[in-house]
């Protein structure tokens, strides 16, 4: 673990119970915040550990190892581009900011075994909706 990596995009990472009003249920959702939106935005899109070993760490090790390769991931709000050691945030404005891919590995690294861990100290995910529990 990098903590400078940490440090830089002040990472969090929390256990959190959402609930909704008019609704009777409860959720436990994992939840990463930084200091970067774009960020932010794009990696709570991924929240399954196998999409992010199926799909979006080969994607990051493919650009690693061809600096030239251009490869682009995107999520309903946010856009990526890897290329050339970096990854480029993309907005429905455009262009926001880049960082280095080798940040972006780590910080999607340390998302992916936080997703991993039991929430709420030990307590299963629940979902109660109208008195039944899934």
């Amino acid at each position: 673990m990098d903590h400078n990596v940490i440090n830089k995009y002040a990472l969090t990472f929390e256990n959190k119970t959402m609930s909704w009003e008019g609704f009777r249920g409860k959720k436990n959702s994992k939840i990463i915040d930084t200091n970067h939106y774009c960020l932010t935005c794009f990696l709570i899109c991924w929240d399954s550990v196998s999409q992010i070993n199926d799909s979006l760490l080969p994607d990051i090790n493919a650009a690693l190892a061809d600096p030239t390769l251009e490869i682009e991931s995107d999520t309903t709000t946010v856009d990526i581009i890897m290329c050339n050691h970096l990854v480029d945030f993309y907005d429905r404005q455009g262009y926001v900011s880049s960082i280095p891919l080798n940040d972006f590995k780590e910080i999607v690294t340390l998302w992916r075994g936080f997703l991993t861990t039991r929430p709420l100290n030990g307590a299963k995910i629940y979902f109660t909706f109208f008195g039944f529990s899934f």
